[in-house]
């Protein structure tokens, strides 16, 4: 990273690593399993020892097979552990008073916060189907030129950092989603788009502004409610599918009550 745009972002306010515990997990499981691969292969020596002294050379590929295999196995994965170790000690997220800097050792990127053009937020369950698993959240940080910075909960005080992020860009974005909406131009935010008229949602007809109720986050979805008939909320959409899904909710309300 240059030093013009180091100089655009302002002074450091807080830098974010990952936490220590998974840093400190990764380098365990890297040495564990490096371990457990030299221990194979020793093994793998020993019946070749064996094989050669008691039944000759012909039966030593036979009997060192399995463990240099296994040992191949546990030992690359140790490998592929070790440089994603090295990749997070190295790793730290910056944040300044005009942007955002992720550092790798020497190399990183960074972006101003008028260059935002969107967050994405995500919030997923891992582990096996069926089973309950941890949940992950990540935000996506996307420039105008489409380049993206991507973060996750693995970082110390991610959730702190977030915010942060976006108590920076909505601001801007509010500012320019209002001058287009009194514009008459419609805003879009991924599969949804606020018009005019109302909001379009695809295919189907809008609705209009008189007929919104009400709109809420929840369960990681975005769910608008219209006096329309049925009971359930006429548009539903993944909160991770919607750009600055934060800003589209608080705006929705906003025009619906005064629309």
């Amino acid at each position: 990273m240059s030093t013009t745009v180091e100089a655009r972002l302002g002074p450091i306010e807080q830098v974010h690593r990952v936490r220590r515990g998974l840093r400190r997990g990764q380098l365990i499981g890297a040495v564990s399993l490096s371990s457990i691969g030299v221990l194979a292969w020793s093994v793998a020596a020993y019946r070749a020892y064996i094989a050669y002294t008691e039944y000759g050379p012909l039966l030593i590929g036979r009997w060192v097979t399995l463990p240099l295999v296994l040992g191949l196995i546990v030992a690359g994965a140790g490998l592929w552990l070790g440089l994603r170790a090295w990749r997070t000690w190295h790793m730290r997220v910056r944040r300044h008073a005009n942007g955002l800097a992720i550092l790798r050792g020497r190399r990183g990127r960074a972006m101003a916060w008028p260059d935002v053009r969107a967050l994405w937020s995500r919030a997923e369950r891992t582990g096996l189907p069926g089973l309950s698993g941890s949940r992950r959240l990540r935000l996506e940080v996307e420039a105008n030129d489409g380049r993206r910075i991507r973060l996750d909960d693995s970082l110390e005080d991610f959730e702190g950092l977030a915010l942060a992020i976006k108590g920076r860009v909505y601001p801007l974005l509010l500012e320019l989603y209002t001058r287009a909406f009194n514009e008459h131009q419609p805003i879009a935010f991924g599969p949804i788009r606020l018009g005019p008229a109302g909001i379009e949602d695809g295919p189907r007809s809008p609705y209009a502004w008189k007929e919104v109720r009400g709109v809420q986050l929840a369960a990681g979805r975005l769910m608008i409610q219209t006096t329309r008939p049925g009971g359930q909320p006429a548009i539903t959409v993944a909160a991770h599918r919607v750009p600055n899904v934060e800003l589209c909710a608080q705006l929705i309300q906003e025009i619906g009550q005064t629309g």
